[in-house]
C-alpha cells in the first residue's frame, strides 16, 4: 500500500528481512525432519504390506518436503529482497522529507511540500522526489506482497502438488502432471500447457523446476519461471553446504539480479553442473520482432564466465532489435590444449602447405593425438552438444511462430562454437542463416562437408593472422573443413576496429582478431554479423594482409 509520511516513519523493513531469515531456517528444519523420517524407514528391516506402504510414505514425504522447501526458500528470498528494497526506499524518502523540513518547508502527510511564501522551485523538486518515492514504495510493497501471497497459497495447497485443473476439467497432483509431460512429444506438451491457467502453470513449475525448466515443448515463459526457481534452489543448496561465499554461489546470486536496465535475466535452460549449463535470453521476442539469433561461444565459456558472452549478445540484441540467445547448454572445452602436441599440430599445419607429405603426416598425427585430449582439440564436446542445439533451434522456431511469425533465425558459432554449429547442421539444424565466426571448422562429422539444406545462407568470418587459421588448414582437422573455403559459404570482411580518439583505425587481425571484435560493436566484423542477422547485404572479404603471416624458412 502507499503509506503516508507518518506511517512510513513507523515502518520497520528489518522485520520483513527477519521473516525471510525465519523462512530460510524453516526450510532447514523441514529438510532435517524429512531426512530423519527417510533414515528411520530405511533402517527398519521388515517385509510385507506395511513395509511397502512405509517406504511409499517416506518417498512421498521426501517429494512433498522438497516442494515445501523450495517454496520456503522462495518466500525467504522474496521477503529478504522486499526488506532490503523497502528499507532503501524508506531511507531516501525520509531523508528528502527531513531535508525539506530543515530548510523551513512544510511537508504534509501525503507528501505535498510548501514554503512560507508558497510554492517555489525547491518545494516543487522536493515534492516530486517525495511523491515518486512513495509511489515506488507502493509498487514494491504490492508486487512483493502479491508474490509472497502466491507462494503461501501454494504451500497451503500442499507444497505446490495439488489443485492443477486439467483441460478436461479434472484435477491432478502437479508432480504427476510433470511426469505426464515427460512422456509427451514436444508439440503435445506445448498444446497441453497452453490450455492451463497461469496459476496451474506456476504449480507445475514449482513441482519440479529442473525438469520443467529444461523440457522441450515447454514455452519459454514457463521455462524461465521454472529456471528462476531452480537457480534459487541451487543457490540455497550452495549456502547450506557452506559454500555461500564461493565463486559459484556468487555467480548464482548474480543471475537472480536484474540487468543494468532493470529488466530481469531470463534463462531458457539451467543445470548447476560443474561447468554450469544455461541458455540465456537477451532481448525481447514479440510481435515487432523481425529477427532472432543464437550465439554459441567457444573454448573457456561456461556459467562462471557467461558475462563475456552476454555482453556480446547484449550489443547484438541492441544493434539488431531482436533477441539473442547465449547457448551454453552443454560442456565446452576449458583449455586451448594441444599440450605437448604444439610442435606436431602447429608445425604440421604450416609444413602441410610447404613440405607436402611430411607436413601432412605430422599434421595428421598431431590431430589424431589431440582428438583424445579434453581440450579444444577434442571433437567430443561438439559431438555431444550438437543434438541439443538442433532441439533448441526447433523450440525457438515454435516460439517465433507463436510470437513473431516470419522472423528470421541466425545461428552463430564462435571458435569452438563453430564446430558445434557445423555438427548441428549435419544433424538437421533449422536456421535461415549461419555464421562461422573465427570457427575451428565446419563440424565433427565423417567425410567431406555436405550441404544438408541449400536454402540456408552461410557465412564465415576469420581475421587474417588469427591462429585459428592453422587449425582450419590442418590436414585431418577433427573439426572438419575450413569454413572460409567450404562450398556455399561466403567469407565476410573483418575490416577494422572502430576509430580511435585520433580517428585512426586498426585492422582486425592477428591473435586479438580471434575475439576482440565481439567487444567492439563499432568494428567492421561486428557490423557484418549485424547485417547478416537483420537480412542486409554484408561486405565480402577483402585481403589486406596474408592469412598466414608466419612462414618457416625453407632452403
Amino acid at each position: 500500500m502507499r503509506p503516508t509520511i507518518s506511517e512510513l516513519r513507523e515502518w520497520r523493513p528489518d522485520a520483513v528481512t527477519a521473516a525471510g531469515a525465519a523462512a530460510h531456517a524453516a526450510s532447514d528444519i523441514v529438510d532435517r525432519a524429512t531426512r530423519q523420517v527417510i533414515r528411520a524407514v530405511d533402517a527398519t528391516h521388515w517385509t510385507g504390506t506395511t513395509a511397502v506402504w512405509a517406504h511409499h510414505y517416506a518417498d512421498d514425504t521426501g517429494v512433498r518436503a522438497a516442494r515445501l522447501r523450495r517454496l520456503l526458500v522462495q518466500v525467504a528470498d522474496e521477503a529478504e529482497n522486499a526488506g532490503a528494497d523497502l528499507a532503501h526506499a524508506r531511507e531516501i524518502v525520509l531523508a528528502e522529507v527531513d531535508a525539506a523540513i530543515a530548510d523551513g518547508y512544510a511537508v504534509t502527510d501525503d507528501g505535498h511540500v510548501t514554503g512560507r511564501a508558497g510554492p517555489d522551485e525547491r518545494s516543487r523538486t522536493a515534492e516530486v522526489r517525495i511523491r515518486q518515492g512513495l509511489s515506488v514504495i507502493d509498487a514494491v510493497d504490492e508486487q512483493r506482497g502479491a508474490r509472497i501471497d502466491q507462494l503461501v497459497a501454494a504451500m497451503s495447497a500442499g507444497g505446490g502438488g495439488a489443485g492443477v485443473t486439467l483441460p478436461d476439467g479434472s484435477s491432478a497432483d502437479a508432480g504427476r502432471v510433470v511426469t505426464a509431460l515427460t512422456r509427451m512429444t514436444p508439440s503435445t506438451r506445448r498444446a497441453f500447457l497452453s490450455q492451463l491457467t497461469e496459476g496451474d502453470r506456476r504449480q507445475i513449475a514449482v513441482a519440479d523446476p529442473h525438469v520443467v525448466g529444461n523440457l522441450d515443448g515447454v514455452d519459454f515463459e514457463l521455462r524461465t519461471a521454472a529456471n528462476d526457481l531452480a537457480i534459487r534452489a541451487a543457490l540455497d543448496a550452495e549456502r547450506r553446504a557452506g559454500r555461500g561465499d564461493d565463486r559459484r554461489a556468487r555467480r548464482l546470486a548474480e543471475l537472480l539480479r536484474p540487468r543494468a536496465d532493470g529488466t530481469r535475466r531470463r534463462f531458457i535452460a539451467f543445470d548447476n553442473t560443474a561447468q554450469g549449463h544455461v541458455i540465456e535470453m537477451v532481448g525481447v521476442l514479440d510481435a515487432e520482432t523481425r529477427n532472432a539469433a543464437v550465439l554459441v561461444p567457444g573454448t573457456g565459456a561456461g556459467l562462471d564466465t557467461i558475462d563475456q558472452s552476454v555482453a556480446a549478445a547484449t550489443e547484438l540484441a541492441r544493434a539488431t532489435d531482436g533477441p539473442v540467445f547465449v547457448y551454453l547448454d552443454g560442456d565446452l572445452p576449458q583449455t586451448m590444449g594441444y599440450e605437448g602436441l604444439d610442435d606436431a599440430v602447429g608445425a604440421g599445419a604450416m609444413l602441410g602447405s610447404l613440405a607436402g607429405p611430411l607436413g601432412q603426416a605430422l599434421g595428421t598425427a598431431g590431430a589424431a593425438a589431440a582428438s583424445l585430449d579434453d581440450s579444444a582439440a577434442a571433437p567430443r564436446f561438439a559431438r555431444e552438444m550438437a543434438p541439443g542445439l538442433v532441439g533448441f533451434a526447433a523450440e525457438l522456431d515454435a516460439e517465433i511462430a507463436a510470437h513473431a511469425p516470419g522472423a528470421a533465425l541466425t545461428v552463430i558459432g564462435h571458435s569452438y562454437g563453430g564446430s558445434v554449429v557445423g555438427s548441428a547442421e549435419q544433424l538437421g539444424l533449422r536456421a535461415d542463416r549461419v555464421v562461422y565466426a573465427s570457427s575451428a571448422g565446419t563440424g565433427v562429422f565423417d567425410g567431406p562437408w555436405r550441404n544438408p539444406n541449400p536454402d540456408v545462407e552461410r557465412y564465415s568470418l576469420t581475421a587474417p593472422g588469427d591462429p585459428i587459421q592453422y587449425v582450419q588448414a590442418l590436414p585431418g582437422n577433427p573439426h572438419g573443413d575450413d569454413p572460409d573455403t567450404a562450398p556455399g559459404v561466403l567469407r565476410l570482411d573483418t575490416g577494422f576496429y572502430a576509430p580511435g580518439a585520433d580517428g585512426s583505425r586498426t585492422p582486425v587481425a592477428g591473435v586479438d582478431g580471434h575475439s576482440d571484435y565481439w567487444r567492439d560493436p563499432g568494428s567492421d566484423a561486428f557490423g557484418n554479423i549485424v547485417r547478416v542477422i537483420v537480412g542486409e547485404q554484408p561486405s565480402g572479404y577483402v585481403e589486406r594482409t596474408p592469412d598466414f603471416p608466419l612462414r618457416i624458412p625453407w632452403p
